[in-house]
């Protein structure tokens, strides 16, 4: 009788096992189950926040295409505008006497007739506005004199050209968009150009001698966004 006894008390004991590593192994599937879900879905979302972040990057590609033919239709050939980028590039000797940081006469001519223009282009549109994230009126200047004396001059041939701007009747309709949006730099030995083969030093020096008007696009919030997506993958 009491062996029957024993034998009882061990089958139950592996009914017991079995059920509980039964247990287990179907919580764990459960819980594998949901973390699946749960990825899929991430996933899914990540997936979906990543196509709307290209498409808002796309849109602004092609905005910037959009605006740089809008400014060759407004300026014609009367100034330099690169074809990538849309920056306005004006000689300094159109501009200011050798070492000097005021406008001559002539180029407060020349900023009278082809900036409004500019800024019609890129201030009107009301989407074109509101895709700017900034504008940026750097001087350049050639490896004449010392690093701090180029950046001295350079940054207050930037100034004297925004001053004009923000003080000149013509431009009136812009000001307020100005003081938002411009921001001022002057670059020495930094904004060197290359050398270009069979160019001599002095052509060289003369493609140095420029102020560069250049708009930048809310790129920089799509790349933060991007950024973020990368780090949560």
């Amino acid at each position: 009788m009491k062996m029957r006894v024993k034998k009882v008390a061990k089958k139950d004991n592996e009914i017991s096992y079995w059920l509980s590593f039964s247990d287990l192994m179907s919580g764990l599937l459960i819980i594998f189950i949901l973390l699946s879900v749960y990825m899929l879905l991430d996933y899914r979302s990540a997936a979906a926040e990543l196509e709307i972040t290209k498409h808002t990057l796309a849109e602004y590609t092609s905005m910037n295409t959009n605006i740089i033919e809008k400014l060759k239709a407004a300026l014609g050939n009367s100034i330099s505008i690169d074809s990538d980028t849309g920056t306005l590039i004006l000689d300094s000797e159109l501009l200011f006497d050798t070492g000097k940081s005021e406008l001559k006469p002539a180029g407060k001519a020349f900023l009278n007739e082809i900036m409004p223009a500019y800024f019609r282009v890129l201030f009107k549109d009301a989407e074109i506005k509101d895709s700017i994230a900034s504008i940026t009126i750097e001087g350049y200047t050639d490896d004449q004199g010392t690093y701090e004396y180029g950046l001295y001059l350079s940054y207050n041939r930037a100034l004297s050209v925004y001053y004009y701007m923000l003080n000149d009747p013509g431009f009136e309709d812009y000001h307020k968009d100005m003081k938002e949006l411009i921001i001022l730099t002057g670059r020495s030995e930094a904004g060197y150009l290359p050398l270009n083969e069979n160019e001599t030093i002095e052509e060289w020096r003369k493609r140095n001698r420029r102020v560069e008007i250049k708009f930048d696009l809310k790129y920089r919030e799509i790349y933060k966004q991007l950024e973020e997506y990368l780090n949560n993958t």
